[in-house]
């Protein structure tokens, strides 16, 4: 990997700034993501272009943001990291996606509150990003300090796609780097199985009952022979609504992170792609990274 990549972080100089920088700091320091430096960026983000004689309340604005951005790089420097800083005037989504393309960025990292809320924000960021994205929110992620972040379990969750893959990989090699546990799980949408109940008329509680152990049996067999992570890591199967029992294995176990493919988790036919992602984006007890 190369070391001289950047992690983007996406800050809002809120009270969530510092577990944001804590994240990346993590990961720049561990070099999982290919990158051993920040590229701190604010957005100041307006609906439309702002009319001229509100410009010079902008400088102001943008020269208060830059100080409290070089106070973060002298912070980070003190922690072995170097960063750079960036300001940009514009939609959120636009300025994310034109920072990745100018620059050697290989991760980005943001809060939930601040940059997620909107949905059609979070939606487009899922599918149209084509690195990492860790999504800073859930109880686990409060409190968090800079150079605090200790991350000992890692909750991959799959489906068996190409993206789910990937996410494996990302997760395996995260779970090496910094010795914390690895828990693979995918989960057997009930959703799935109830259609599938609709259209075998007639069907016995016992037929039903074989053909749920049946399917979960098989979704064990498939993360060692498809994902070939049966030797190394703790495999968790289960059957329900996929974003809400990846949550609540999450909260069972004491998961630090989730992780996802971006591309993969589209349990139910219908839904767009990347709603599970998003679904799990919105409710999880502690961070997600997105992998594309």
């Amino acid at each position: 990997m190369d070391r001289n990549n950047k992690i983007l972080a996406a800050v809002d100089l809120d009270a969530g700034t510092e577990r944001i920088l804590a994240y990346a700091l993590w990961f720049a320091k561990l070099g999982v993501a290919g990158a051993s430096e920040i590229s701190m960026l604010h957005v100041m983000d307006y609906a439309l272009t702002p009319p001229a004689y509100l410009m010079p309340y902008i400088e102001k604005e943008r020269a208060a943001s830059e100080e409290i951005l070089k106070d973060w790089q002298q912070k980070l420097k003190g922690f072995g990291v170097n960063s750079e800083l960036r300001i940009a005037i514009g939609r959120l989504v636009e300025s994310f996606s034109s920072t990745i393309k100018e620059q050697d960025i290989s991760m980005l990292v943001l809060g939930h509150k601040s940059h997620m809320i909107r949905p059609s924000s979070s939606e487009r960021l899922i599918k149209s990003l084509g690195i990492p994205m860790l999504v800073i929110r859930g109880q686990k992620s409060e409190g968090v300090k800079t150079d605090s972040v200790n991350i000992k379990k890692i909750l991959c969750a799959v489906d068996f796609s190409d993206g789910s893959k990937k996410a494996v990989e990302f997760a395996s090699t995260l779970s090496e780097a910094s010795s914390s546990d690895l828990i693979i799980t995918t989960i057997v949408s009930s959703l799935k199985i109830e259609e599938s109940f609709k259209r075998l008329r007639g069907m016995s509680e016992a037929d039903r009952d074989n053909y749920k152990k049946h399917v979960l049996r098989e979704s064990e067999e498939k993360i060692c022979s498809v994902l070939q992570v049966c030797g190394g890591a703790e495999n968790v199967v289960r059957m329900g609504v996929p974003y809400r029992t990846i949550n609540e294995i999450a909260l069972e176990k004491d998961a630090d992170l989730v992780v996802i493919g971006a591309r993969g988790l589209s349990y139910i036919k219908g839904l767009m792609l990347g709603s599970v992602a998003e679904a799990i984006v919105k409710s999880s007890p502690c961070p997600v990274m997105i992998v594309h």
